[in-house]
């Protein structure tokens, strides 16, 4: 009939669909941004705890440092820079670093000393493959021992390298050695016995010994003499022998177990005897002072923390103990009465049990 008909029905499925998978890319792409996001907050979060404990790590070793060495100020400043600057040029870390100045500054050395030993001990405890504080310990060990200073440390970090390197030995088998020049732990205690008791009720030989090294344990009114006042009678009795008299003098008096304590204790340098004597004389507060010293930084605070927090629930509990052993025998009761119903009715009986408790 000449009219024109136009169908203007529009099949919008393709469309719907296309909206819908960029809505179902938009939902997705949010939530992998999400957990991007999170993730990245919780990495943040994790390298914040692990600096928080590494950098705690190493505060609470610098402070035994300067708790042991008595460093201060800028010492303590050189020392922990030193301790920072190995750490990051080194193997070794700035925490196994500090453990190191601690053997230096238990063996009484110095800042500069304790800066200017550090490096070559890091050297001979990466050339030899021990710990570093292992390493440190011996050789400040073995040059107190063999009478040589922090000075010479690099030196004979050196020679221990080159020996251990040259013969059927290794930098720890040397220490072990060494042990028996440097004296500590229950050697020392065992040496030490020894020499008094064997002193105390002396035989002919160490009566001997002791007569010409003109030393007693009494004085002339016979009363016992003090400690160090005997170790100061040694120690001017053997001045002056010769490397064999003094050794022969040592084993009549310490027999063989202890004459290389008593030779350690002798051969030692005024200054260092005396450093120890006076500083043991002078010790009134230094057990609160150390303490202190080691609790001044985050990890001892977090220590104190933790244990004002347990005072805390030792409190809560102690004053919940009563109802809460109330509440453990209600409930011991409850779980008699289930015992007794399953007795008498089985598991009926029992769910009927619980219903009524």
């Amino acid at each position: 009939d000449g009219t024109l008909k136009f169908d203007t029905s529009i099949d919008s499925k393709g469309f719907q669909s296309g909206i819908d998978g960029i809505g179902s890319i938009a939902e997705k792409g949010l939530k992998a941004t999400g957990a991007i996001l999170a993730g990245t907050a919780t990495a943040i979060g994790a390298i914040g705890a692990a600096s928080v404990k590494v950098g705690s790590d190493f505060e609470a070793s610098m402070s035994k440092v300067a708790a042991i060495s008595g460093a201060t100020g800028d010492d303590l400043k050189a020392l922990t820079d030193k301790a920072k600057e190995m750490g990051a040029t080194t193997k070794f870390s700035a925490s196994e670093s500090a453990d190191a100045l601690q053997y230096m500054a238990m063996a009484g050395w110095k800042t500069d000393d304790m800066l200017n030993g550090l490096e070559g001990i890091m050297n001979l405890a990466a050339a030899s493959g021990e710990d570093l504080a292992t390493t440190s310990d011996i050789v400040t060990d073995a040059l107190t021992a063999f009478g040589l200073s922090a000075e010479d440390s690099t030196h004979f970090a050196d020679v221990l390298a080159q020996a251990s390197s040259n013969a059927n030995t290794n930098v720890g088998m040397m220490g072990e050695t060494f042990k028996y020049s440097g004296i500590k732990a229950s050697q020392a205690g065992t040496s030490l016995r020894s020499i008094m008791s064997r002193m105390a009720k002396p035989t002919k030989e160490v009566q001997g010994a002791m007569d010409k090294l003109k030393v007693s344990l009494t004085d002339s009114n016979g009363n016992m003499k003090s400690l160090n006042e005997v170790m100061g009678d040694l120690r001017k009795g053997f001045a002056g022998l010769s490397e064999a008299e003094a050794a022969e003098m040592a084993a009549a008096l310490g027999g063989q177990e202890a004459m290389s304590g008593l030779l350690a204790i002798v051969n030692a340098s005024d200054d260092v005897f005396d450093k120890l004597s006076d500083a043991i004389y002078s010790c009134d507060g230094a057990a609160k002072r150390m303490a202190d010293t080691m609790n001044d930084n985050l990890q001892g605070q977090i220590t104190i923390l933790k244990s004002g927090l347990e005072g805390l629930g030792i409190s809560l509990y102690e004053n919940m103990e009563a109802p809460l052993k109330e509440v453990v025998k209600e409930a011991q009761n409850m779980v008699q009465q289930l015992q007794d119903a399953f007795d008498n009715g089985g598991l009926d009986e029992v769910v009927t049990t619980v219903g009524d408790i």
